[in-house]
């Protein structure tokens, strides 16, 4: 591994090529990585070829082979989020950790419909009077419905997973 003196601090810090640190992570918009670069991929690349990589990052992503290779992060599809580093915001998560997506509980509102066929008995916790459920063959309005506009913050967007608005460029890893 190269090594940059500082000289207003006498702080090392790992090689610096072309302004970019060696281990740091860019975004392009473009589908190649650029010179000097390698592609965010979780692809096993050689310990020797990439020695200053690996001493920067070493196993943290994968140990590829477990003598001559290691993994560089794999960032395809993936939001990048910062490490809490003792904020106590994401406690418990390991650095160059991946993380599931999830959604924060929450709760419905639930619309009971009308008619005689379908109806079940239900108990509902804060709710001092027996509810009928009615199933959603009796009316379009019963049961838990899919999400609507409230006429004020637009139509909602349903997809096979939860996430935010997001441009897709590509992660490579300074090498």
């Amino acid at each position: 591994m190269s090594i940059v003196l500082d000289g207003t601090s006498g702080i090392t810090s790992p090689a610096v090529n072309a302004g970019n640190i060696v281990g740091q992570v860019c975004f392009f918009g473009m589908t190649t990585a650029p010179s000097g670069f390698l592609k965010c991929n979780g692809a096993a690349v050689s310990r020797t070829t990439y020695a200053d990589l690996f001493s920067a990052i070493g196993t943290t992503y994968g140990a590829g082979d477990g003598s001559t290779t290691f993994a560089l992060p794999d960032m395809r599809g993936e939001f990048a989020r910062g490490w809490d580093d003792g904020r106590g915001v994401d406690t418990g998560r390991a650095f160059g950790s991946a993380q599931d997506d999830a959604m924060q509980g929450h709760r419905h509102d639930f619309r009971g419909g009308t008619g005689t066929s379908g109806d079940n008995s239900l108990t509902t916790v804060g709710i001092t009077t027996a509810v009928t459920y009615r199933t959603a063959t009796n009316s379009a309005n019963s049961g838990v419905q899919n999400p609507i506009t409230d006429g004020t913050n637009g139509t909602p967007r349903t997809a096979s997973e939860t996430r935010s608005r997001n441009v897709a460029l590509l992660a490579c890893i300074k090498f």
